[in-house]
């Protein structure tokens, strides 16, 4: 891993310790989360999961966010003659890339039993650290896996969790899919003077259901402008089952490097860049770029209810039926900032 990505996610870490304080059941009424629970749990998901640690989290005042990108050209200035005028017009081009969470809400349920009380180390005063604690481990495990495969050509949510999942995908365009051009609200730009939605998929390469190789990162590498080839942010992120794939293929090297893989004394860095296996990636999909340059907008006005007093709840002893819903969304800031690479053969298959 690059210094300068460790660094950052020590520091989240160490501020994600900072904030951490018991939650009572007090701090759960109240129809909407408040401010300070809202910063927690969104800072605490990002350590949950690899993916929104690595991510761009925005926090989102209104259902619908425009975040103006700007184009811009190989060369931006001109000459002038002595005693001559500043003449030449400035051809800025500009853009939007657009979060909507509007009718994108998610809802998780925790339903904790009355005797689970009884076997945990959390009193009655700090049982809401509890319900807490659950609803950022099972909201961070289902937003990544929203964001990596939602409505993706290849490996989408229903192919992954089932038929149930299909209304996900019908929902969300998760990171992949927009990569893919399936983002149709954005008017984006790209680096040159190309007009405003112009710019409409990730630069691909296509494997043909051939195996992750050697050629393929630098394939990938070509594909990527030079302007965003910077080794220190820019990472490979693909599945594990394909970052173990490469590095069985380089022990079958008869050298030094790849007895050193075998060994685990050497990182895998083809052409300086990291490879992240990422839980939960589809396993026919891998991208180089910035993992900042992917974003997940989450509307700050989260809705909390909770039932204590109902039939359900006395008929089978719950402590209480939690609700936690929320409205997010996922976008790629600069499509052109990275390379898709797809139909990578299935080493699970």
């Amino acid at each position: 891993m690059s210094t300068n990505l460790s660094t950052a996610r020590q520091q989240n870490r160490d501020a994600l310790h900072g904030t951490q304080k018991d939650i009572g059941l007090a701090e759960l009424d109240g129809y909407q989360l408040a401010p300070e629970t809202f910063e927690e749990f969104l800072t605490r998901t990002q350590e949950e999961i690899e993916i929104l640690g690595m991510a761009d989290v925005m926090p989102l005042d209104r259902l619908e966010a425009d975040v103006p990108r700007f184009g811009v050209p190989m060369l931006s200035g001109n000459t002038r003659d002595e005693g001559g005028n500043r003449t030449q017009s400035a051809d800025a081009e500009s853009g939007e890339v657009k979060f909507n969470t509007t009718d994108k809400q998610y809802y998780i349920l925790v339903e904790p039993e009355r005797d689970a009380l009884k076997n945990t180390h959390y009193g009655n005063d700090e049982f809401g650290q509890y319900i807490i604690d659950e609803f950022i481990q099972r909201w961070a495990n289902d937003v990544g896996l929203i964001g990596m495969r939602a409505n993706a050509t290849n490996g989408n949510l229903e192919s992954y969790a089932g038929a149930g999942a299909s209304d996900l995908d019908a929902t969300w365009n998760g990171w992949i899919a927009v990569a893919e051009g399936k983002d149709s609200n954005s008017d984006r730009i790209g680096l040159e003077n190309t007009a405003a939605g112009e710019v409409d998929s990730m630069p691909e390469v296509d494997m043909g259901d051939a195996p992750i190789d050697t050629k393929m990162f630098n394939d990938g590498v070509q594909q990527l402008d030079p302007r965003f080839r910077d080794p220190d942010d820019v990472v490979w992120l693909c599945s594990p089952d394909q970052v173990q794939q490469y590095n069985f293929d380089l022990t079958e090297r008869e050298d030094v490097g790849g007895a050193a893989v075998l060994m685990g004394d050497g990182d895998v860095t083809p052409f300086e860049y990291d490879i992240i296996g990422v839980n939960g990636w589809p396993n026919n999909y891998a991208m180089l770029t910035n993992p900042e340059n992917l974003a997940y907008g989450l509307f700050r006005e989260m809705e909390l209810d909770q039932t204590t007093n109902s039939d359900k709840v006395n008929e089978n002893a719950l402590h209480s039926r939690n609700w936690l819903e929320g409205q997010f969304d996922f976008q790629i800031k600069s499509l052109q900032a990275g390379t898709l690479v797809k139909n990578i053969q299935d080493p699970a298959a």
